[in-house]
């Protein structure tokens, strides 16, 4: 049985101290346990940060590493006190309950877009200095984060774009790998037929002209659709379409090249591709590769970009 008094200290001084001792000691456990628990959060969250920085993620990335440490931590210290004092498991999971519906009320888009983050780090679709299209947003990326993926636009503006509409747009990365692009062309230009010798002739100028101008492992091969009406006359504008490219040939890494993509109602959709090595070339020069396209065609309403 638990003494409440403490005995006298001239009479036995050691059960005098072991009697305070006893009051004290859980208040010194619960005390040292915080304490040890807080210097495991400094380690982690230093390490969890070393390991974002070496991964190539920006500071700003971890903020919600730290933000979901921080309340992992927190979580455990309120258990351990609660625990302490001795309360029933109902109020224990009681308290979780409250706790963890408060947070997922107060927290719910936060989380949702930084469990898009991990994901959209882990699958890494893209990476920063990718030209990517997501959704109908298209630009560069320039920063990566736990809650949004910050794209430069075409027009210079920045928008950052949360992470659960990432993960839920389409997503297309212009990135291409130069050496087995390379590889395809020449494959293409091995099995064309001795008939259209200027058309293989042109292929293995367009892989020779990617390996002089360029040591990169990567490039950029953008692509876009134009839908021109029947009533257009299609040869003259093929006529047009290939003056351009020729001209637009020295300013992209090959020449640009284009082919029928569809055919919807009364309209064919021609495609164009040109390939840059960086891609804010798409920025500064796309708009005008596509001026030059449409340049003999401004009074006209036939011709529409998609």
């Amino acid at each position: 049985m638990m003494q409440d008094t403490p005995p006298d200290f001239l009479i036995d001084p050691i059960a005098y101290l072991q009697f305070y001792w006893n009051q004290i000691s859980p208040f010194v456990f619960i005390v040292a346990s915080l304490i040890v628990i807080a210097i495991v959060y400094i380690i982690v969250t230093r390490l969890a940060k070393r390991s974002l920085l070496a991964f190539g993620m920006g500071r700003e990335a971890t903020t919600g590493i730290v933000l979901i440490l921080r309340l992992i931590f927190f979580i455990v210290a309120v258990l351990l006190v609660v625990g302490f004092f001795e309360a029933s498991y109902a109020t224990i999971l009681s308290l979780s309950a409250v706790f963890g519906t408060a947070l997922g009320l107060a927290f719910s888009t936060a989380l949702s877009n930084i469990v898009s983050g991990l994901y959209v780090m882990a699958a890494r679709p893209f990476r920063v200095g990718d030209y990517v299209r997501i959704g109908s947003i298209e630009g560069i990326v320039r920063e990566i984060t736990l809650n949004y993926t910050r794209i430069l636009l075409t027009d210079e503006n920045v928008q950052l774009v949360p992470n659960n509409k990432v993960v839920s747009s389409e997503v297309t990365n212009f990135r291409i790998d130069l050496s087995k692009y390379i590889q395809k062309k020449e494959e293409e230009a091995i099995q064309e037929s001795d008939s259209r010798y200027s058309y293989r002739e042109t292929l293995d100028e367009a892989c020779k002209q990617l390996r002089l101008l360029t040591s990169d492992e990567y490039a950029y091969r953008y692509t876009f659709d134009l839908n021109v009406h029947m009533n257009q006359n299609h040869s003259k504008m093929l006529e047009d379409f290939d003056k351009v490219c020729d001209e637009w040939s020295s300013v992209f890494l090959t020449r640009p090249e284009y082919i029928v993509w569809a055919k919807p109602v009364a309209a064919i959709t021609y495609r164009f591709s040109f390939i840059v090595g960086d891609p804010m070339v798409i920025i500064k020069k796309g708009s005008d590769f596509l001026k030059d396209l449409l340049h003999n065609y401004y009074e006209s309403e036939v011709i529409l970009q998609e």
